[in-house]
């Protein structure tokens, strides 16, 4: 019995593939039933950095205003019209919140066998209340969770953005630092920090600024930051 309904479910699968296609999120190709938002060679094409394996590197130096700074990586390199910008697009403006899952999910494959017991608590770069109720999600707070189901770490949302300001879309890199300074602060339900080996999560990594400046509360408390982001560009 358990066989045979085992066998009208994937006949039930197959129908509707057939009919309801699944597209990859960033060719728009057709999907096999093997593939998951994004097929294979949309993943294999990624321009992976591979920092996780060269401590301390490149990024250390972009956040040299970071005392202390445990580990710092990047997942790919940020390129224009990649695959990973198309991935970055869905997941931030067109809704798509599985990708964010998805690519932290992927990342957190890599780092599981060095990093796993590296950090007590997974947290993430916040955006403003007024931003979250507009796109329903936090697309951090996404690849943040990703992280947290391959890892076995705790994803604990410990920031809030207490001013709402302009897209760092377009700024150069003093207008980026001015524009988020002092505009993070911990939540008032969190617990203590101290000594606590503390991720921190972003989506796209360019200055550096917004990483900074939500390192700053989490420093003051007493925590150890490491810093993950799924894209960097190349400075």
């Amino acid at each position: 019995m358990k066989l045979r309904t085992q066998n009208f479910s994937v006949i039930v699968s197959d129908f509707l593939s057939l009919f309801f296609p699944n597209y990859c999120a960033a060719c728009n190709l057709t999907l096999s039933k093997s593939e998951n938002l994004v097929c294979s060679h949309c993943l294999a094409s990624i321009h992976q950095t591979h920092m996780h394996t060269d401590q301390p590197n490149q990024l250390h130096k972009r956040f040299f205003e970071i005392p202390n700074l445990k580990y710092a990586m990047s997942f790919a390199w940020f390129q224009k019209g990649s695959v990973i910008q198309n991935l970055l697009h869905q997941l931030k403006y067109e809704g798509n919140e599985a990708i964010g899952v998805l690519l932290g999910e992927l990342y957190g494959d890599q780092l599981s066998d060095i990093y796993s017991e590296k950090w007590d608590i997974i947290t993430a770069v916040p955006i403003h209340i007024k931003k979250r109720r507009q796109r329903g999600f936090n697309q951090s707070h996404r690849i943040a969770e990703g992280l947290s189901h391959r890892l076995s770490i705790p994803f604990v949302p410990l920031l809030e953005k207490s001013v709402h300001k302009r897209s760092q879309t377009r700024k150069h890199r003093i207008d980026r630092f001015s524009n988020v300074e002092s505009t993070f602060q911990l939540k008032k339900a969190s617990t203590s920090l101290k000594g606590k080996r503390i991720l921190l999560v972003d989506d796209v990594l360019t200055t550096g600024a917004t990483v900074q400046a939500c390192s700053e509360p989490l420093q003051k408390a007493g925590a150890e930051i490491s810093i993950v982001t799924i894209s960097a560009t190349k400075n």
